[in-house]
């Protein structure tokens, strides 16, 4: 997905004679920190909270701030992979677009940008998670989806990061069934690390197990 396919056009944006104080108000009204500052469709500078509210005088006008070279933004043709990355490395709440003749198109909000995450990750979908525990070098996907397929398992999502404490590599797998006991069992004859299992049924069956004792106890 590019980054023209989440703009958001609801959020508006600051004008140079615009107050501290209305863009205060702003940023509180629509849950943000940073707003863009944009004259004639240009996009000038992203406007933050903390700055604004360093003024002994909330109604100065923005044009009196000193000038910012701090402007984030993205073409619109980027992968949403990129404006993630800026997201990360700037701590934004917002992300300006902005066409190829640098025209200001729309913003991305962290809130956009950790829907389509979501669903990228499968995450509304029903089914299991596991983590896998594995040297580096031994990672292969090919034998992990090989492993999946062989157990009628689908991967909706497969994400890996490397454990800054031990170097190895955890592989967290989303897969669309809450049984998972057979691919546990699989991963393990392979000699895979199973670190954690999150499946829907383990709780329903835990649930199942407290009613059944609290049941038990009252008729007794």
């Amino acid at each position: 997905m590019l980054a023209q396919e989440l703009i958001s056009t609801v959020v508006p944006v600051l004008h140079p004679l615009d107050t501290g104080a209305k863009a205060l108000r702003l940023m509180n009204e629509y849950h943000l920190t940073q707003l863009p500052m944009v004259v004639d469709g240009k996009y000038l500078q992203l406007v933050e909270e903390e700055d604004i509210m360093d003024w002994e005088d909330p109604d100065q006008l923005l044009e009196t701030m000193e000038a910012n070279p701090f402007k984030p933004a993205v073409p619109e043709g980027t992968h949403f992979y990129e404006a993630l990355k800026l997201f990360y490395d700037h701590k934004l709440s917002v992300l300006p677009v902005i066409s190829k003749e640098q025209e200001y198109l729309g913003i991305i909000t962290k809130d956009n940008l950790l829907a389509i995450l979501a669903q990228y990750n499968g995450v509304k979908e029903p089914g299991g998670l596991l983590v896998l525990e594995v040297e580096p070098r031994n990672y292969s996907l090919s034998e992990i989806a090989r492993i999946a397929e062989s157990n009628e398992v689908t991967l909706l999502s497969v994400n890996t990061i490397t454990n800054s404490n031990t170097g190895k590599l955890e592989v967290l797998l989303k897969t669309n069934r809450q049984e998972l006991q057979g691919i546990l069992a699989t991963f393990e004859r392979f000699n895979y690390t199973i670190k954690y299992m999150f499946s829907e049924e383990l709780e329903e069956d835990l649930l199942k197990k407290n009613y059944d004792l609290l049941m038990n106890y009252i008729s007794m």
